[in-house]
C-alpha cells in the first residue's frame, strides 16, 4: 500500500470495532497469547473509559482512510491503573498492522507520542519492552538494565 495519506488522530468510539480487531492482532500475534474475544472486548472499552476520563491517551493511525495501527500513552499518576515513575511519560502500547510495518510508521507515531507528553510537562519518558529493543533504541531510547515491577520487561528510558 502506497503511503499517500497518513493521519494521527485522537480515539473516539467509532473506532471501537477496529480498536479490537487490532488489539486482538496485537496479542495473538505479537505477543503470542491466545485473548478471547470476549477478553480483548473488555480490555479495549477498559482502555476507551481511561482515555475518557483523560488519564490515557489513545491515538489511531490511519493510511489513506484506513486504520493500521494505535498508540497509548499517559503521563504517569495514580489515577492510571499503571504508574511506575510518577511525573514521567509512559509509553503504555503501539501496534501498527503487519503488513504496514517497516514502513517509518511507527516511527511516526512514537514521535507524535512524545510530543503529546512533552507538552503535558513530561521531561522524561519511559516504555517496557521485551521483543522490540532495537526498534525503541532507533527511537532514541536505552535500555536500562531495570525490569518493570508490574509486567517484568526491561524499562527503556528517554
Amino acid at each position: 500500500m502506497e503511503l499517500k495519506k497518513v493521519e494521527i488522530r485522537p480515539y473516539s468510539d467509532i473506532d471501537m470495532a477496529n480498536f479490537i480487531r487490532m488489539f486482538c492482532s496485537y496479542f495473538r500475534t505479537d505477543f503470542k497469547y491466545d485473548i478471547s474475544d470476549k477478553k480483548s472486548e473488555e480490555l479495549c472499552n477498559k482502555i476507551a473509559d481511561s482515555v475518557m476520563t483523560g488519564v490515557t491517551a489513545l491515538d489511531m493511525l490511519a493510511v489513506n482512510g484506513e486504520l493500521v495501527g494505535f498508540i497509548s500513552y499517559q503521563v504517569d499518576s495514580q489515577k492510571s491503573d499503571w504508574c511506575e515513575r510518577e511525573g514521567w511519560g509512559f509509553i503504555r502500547e503501539m501496534y501498527i498492522s503487519h503488513n504496514m510495518r517497516r514502513k517509518g510508521l511507527g516511527s511516526i507515531l512514537v514521535d507524535h507520542a512524545e510530543m503529546m507528553l512533552y507538552d503535558k510537562g513530561t521531561k522524561h519518558i519511559y516504555l517496557t519492552s521485551d521483543e522490540a529493543g532495537e526498534f525503541w533504541r532507533s527511537c532514541g531510547y536505552t535500555e536500562t538494565k531495570s525490569l518493570s515491577t508490574i509486567n517484568h520487561d526491561p524499562i527503556y528510558e528517554k
